[in-house]
């Protein structure tokens, strides 16, 4: 048995009884009039999540999976593809991105990992090496990857995920950066819910009406092409996806295991959700929406994961953005939870 396997056998049902435990106690709690709505949602999904009915601030950790994609050369993106090693090495060298502030502000350690750039990155320091090959073939003409790569980049994952949760890690925040990626998570969600390419594709980072059309005509290809079975997570990630979609599954169904919860962020990251779905039903209790992207298709992919984003602030960037702002939104959840119960046991003391 595999670590993929092993792994998917390992995730259980979110504990209900920490969660009874932590809502009645929130409804016992005063807190001045009414209640504080979305704010007990979070605490009594982490409760169910850690098993604890009194869960503590969590360590969070956050994974910006990055890899290139072979349909670029359809000309689907507005940025080159050097865009990817820019990014990545902004992500590790000079810690001046958005990704990085945003880690920062949240209070997150973050880790950056190769998953397939299409450049040699063995000499960029902080970066983890786990290249499976130099980008994903062209899915408008053929399959991104092998079967067998498409389980080595979601085991890649779980590997990270493992390690960070053996190391005290409750919290993770996943993002990733991929030139073009946004075209295989139009066809991800369009194969899984049965969507045309009209339905499912945006402009990913602002791209003209001229390059729009053309990259609905290349998704409605690359799904023609490939048929990827919605009833096959290995299937859909294997034909469609890319090296960074695997490892962000990876990270979701990882923590899982490991009684810890995901925030996802964005269009690319609710792809990899629906991945994990398809691999693990369950494991869409141990996920958590954070914002909204303006691509188009993004409500309604949440809303098919039963899902509903946090936070609604325009954003049209994956890097874990809207993620780390939801952390801090669940710690704040935490905070007043236990300062209340704490106030609550002085005056009963």
């Amino acid at each position: 048995m595999g670590l993929l396997d092993e792994t998917l056998n390992q995730i259980q049902p979110l504990d209900e009884e920490a969660m009874e435990k932590a809502a009645f106690r929130w409804k016992n709690l005063y807190t001045g009039m009414g209640d504080l709505g979305k704010m007990e949602t979070m605490v009594t999904q982490f409760a169910g999540v850690t098993g604890e009915a009194m869960p503590a601030i969590p360590k969070c950790c956050t994974v910006i999976a990055c890899s290139d994609h072979g349909v670029y050369a359809e000309g689907v993106s507005a940025y080159p593809q050097s865009t990817t090693v820019g990014m990545t090495k902004a992500y590790v060298e000079t810690k001046g991105a958005a990704a990085n502030a945003m880690a920062y502000y949240a209070r997150s350690d973050m880790v950056v990992v190769d998953m397939g750039i299409n450049a040699d990155m063995s000499g960029v320091p902080n970066l983890l090496d786990r290249k499976i090959a130099w980008g994903t073939k062209n899915i408008a003409q053929g399959p991104a990857m092998t079967r067998l790569e498409a389980i080595r980049s979601i085991e890649t994952g779980i590997e990270i995920a493992d390690e960070k949760a053996r190391e005290g890690y409750r919290v993770f925040t996943i993002g990733e950066m991929g030139i073009s990626n946004t075209t295989s998570s139009a066809c991800i969600l369009g194969a899984f819910n049965h969507w045309n390419a009209i339905e499912v594709t945006g402009r990913g980072t602002n791209i003209s009406d001229e390059r729009l059309r053309h990259k609905i005509d290349v998704v409605q290809r690359a799904m023609d092409v490939n048929h990827p079975d919605p009833n096959d997570g290995l299937d859909v990630l294997s034909k469609v996806g890319g090296f960074e979609y695997g490892c962000m599954t990876g990270v979701i169904l990882g923590a899982a295991a490991n009684h810890a919860l995901t925030i996802i962020d964005g269009f690319n990251t609710t792809a990899s959700a629906f991945i994990a779905k398809a691999l693990c039903p369950e494991v869409v209790h141990y996920l958590m929406a954070s914002h909204l992207s303006l691509e188009q298709a993004h409500k309604k992919s949440l809303a098919a994961l039963g899902l509903t984003e946090y936070i609604d602030l325009d954003f049209r960037l994956g890097e874990a953005i809207g993620a780390g702002i939801q952390t801090r939104m669940l710690d704040y959840a935490l905070s007043v939870y236990r300062e209340c119960a704490a106030k609550e046991e002085e005056v009963k003391a």
